[in-house]
């Protein structure tokens, strides 16, 4: 099933809350795995998927690098209209925090794109949403209607 955030087209792989980002037209996966957790947690834990949409002008590019304190995602240079995600799971102690750098040629910022006290029950349980905008970087909760932008994170120059 195809469904589409913010002009990108995403496809859902066959199973609840497993959702591979693909750019328009064509079944390439954009998504990474990054499970932290053992055989013995994985089946009582929630598993988020976590993706940052490019919505940014003229065509541009941003380098995203994002890390927790166990797993290190690498650098990735996302493409205008493309989407970057990832997907674990929360650990036993519900201190999971995912944090990533993101730059353009229009600034860069850090941030938490995922933390457990802040998101799981709360803004974004299984599916937490960001945009690459002209203007900031802008998370999205999922409460009553959603979607709705609640964090905005300006771009330092």
């Amino acid at each position: 099933m195809t469904y589409e955030f913010a002009g990108v087209h995403m496809l859902w792989d066959g199973g609840p809350h497993k959702a591979t980002a693909s750019p328009v037209n064509t079944h390439e996966e954009a998504m990474t795995k990054a499970i932290s957790t053992d055989d013995t947690t994985e089946a009582i834990l929630s598993e988020v998927n976590v993706d940052i949409a490019n919505k940014l002008p003229n065509g541009a590019t941003f380098t995203i690098h994002c890390k927790s304190g166990n797993d290190d995602l690498g650098t990735h240079v996302i493409g205008a209209g493309k989407s970057y995600g990832f997907s674990f799971k929360i650990n036993v102690t519900g201190s999971t925090l995912f944090f990533c750098g993101v730059s353009w040629q229009g600034g860069q910022v850090e941030f938490d794109i995922y933390n457990t006290s802040r998101d799981d029950g709360k803004r974004c349980s299984d599916e937490c949403k960001w945009l690459a905008k002209e203007d900031a970087v802008v998370g999205f909760n999922f409460i009553g209607t959603g979607p709705n932008p609640d964090i905005v994170i300006p771009w330092q120059k």
